[in-house]
């Protein structure tokens, strides 16, 4: 990949596309090319076709989807499977189909089963039922990987895939009720902030209310004037990592990474896994999480965390196998403290 290379990302609004799009310009490619949705729907097969017809890129990084966190995703399940599966497909599709060198496909650690031995090896994928709450997500993700597996094997193509952990940054999604759990919490966190230090004005332009609409959001979601009621009881553990270091690897497999790096065998010399995981260090409870960002943030109340726990807490513990990441030779640079530093300084000055 030089820096001429004409490269498109999908999805360059998205917390880890634009996280790309940063570092590809800071490593000094200039021939980037993205879209948005009203530009190119990735739904409409004809106009991605043509898409790729016209600008020919070299290199495709794909962190399109449709996300949400699992209420979302319980409430509109088919939305989930329809959406993924078919954006995807047209991109991955249209870029076998146009000489496209090397595509990075981004999936989701959701793709293991709900009950794979820990750490989750890249071998355990399919090997059980998924987690009921993000199921269809999971199989839309699980098809991705598959289809950039076959199209290699079939057509000779190098698409790579990964399989991210937890990803965070200045760039998420940071609405409440549809947010994933690091961002979810910040969000309250925040707002918790306000009504504690009675800054009711910060508070009204953060949430777009008037004063009592705002109030009462805050009562609805458990954030009052000296403490927060945070859902489950925070003992589940995760492991989170930062998008601009899933970024930096991703653009460091287009560079130095075959398909071929990727594949493990089993003593039939049976494919037995074709993409990588990428996480970041030992899980952290979302207890942990929780006042670590509260710390962080100076915030001076109270959070009430669930004494029982609940199916509100999910999966417990979820850590994944670095044996395969480790042997690429890339080094991620974020810590979790620094990264949720600069998360927070960041939304602060977009929210003044």
């Amino acid at each position: 990949m030089d820096k001429n290379s004409k490269i498109y990302i999908a999805g360059h609004r998205g917390l880890v596309g634009s996280a790309i799009v940063e570092e590809l310009q800071k490593q000094g490619y200039t021939n980037l090319i993205y879209k948005t949705h009203n530009e190119l729907d990735l739904i409409n097969q004809k106009a991605v076709n043509e898409f790729f017809e016209q600008e020919k890129p070299d290199y495709v990084f794909y962190s399109a989807a449709f996300v949400g966190g699992f209420i979302k995703q319980k409430k509109y399940p088919a939305e989930f499977l329809y959406n993924n599966i078919t954006m995807q497909n047209n991109v991955i599709w249209a870029a076998a189909n146009n000489g496209v060198k090397k595509l990075i496909y981004l999936a989701s650690a959701c793709v293991f089963p709900k009950d794979a031995p820990l750490p989750l090896e890249e071998r355990y994928m399919l090997e059980g039922a998924f987690q009921p709450n993000n199921e269809s997500y999971a199989i839309g993700k699980v098809a991705g990987i598959k289809l950039c597996e076959y199209l290699n094997l079939e057509k000779g193509m190098n698409f790579l895939c990964v399989a991210p952990t937890s990803i965070y940054g200045e760039n998420d999604n940071f609405d409440i009720e549809d947010s994933h759990v690091q961002a979810g919490i910040f969000r309250k966190i925040y707002l918790a902030k306000m009504r504690n230090e009675n800054n009711i004005n910060a508070l009204c332009k953060d949430l777009n209310l008037n004063q009592k609409e705002a109030l009462e959001f805050c009562d609805k979601h458990g954030i009052f004037d000296n403490h927060i009621k945070m859902i489950g009881t925070g003992a589940a553990a995760r492991e989170f990592a930062n998008s601009r270091d899933l970024a930096g690897f991703c653009i460091y497999l287009a560079q130095n990474i075959d398909f071929k790096d990727l594949c493990e065998y089993d003593e039939k010399d049976n494919l037995i896994s074709s993409f990588v995981n990428f996480t970041d260090g030992e899980p952290v409870s979302i207890k942990e999480l929780s006042f670590l960002i509260a710390k962080l943030m100076d915030y001076k109340g109270e959070l009430i965390f669930e004494k029982e726990l609940s199916r509100d807490d999910g999966t417990l513990r979820k850590t994944m196998s670095r044996k395969k990441f480790n042997k690429l030779g890339y080094q991620n640079k974020i810590s979790l403290e620094n990264g949720l530093k600069k998360m927070i300084e960041m939304y602060g000055t977009w929210s003044r």
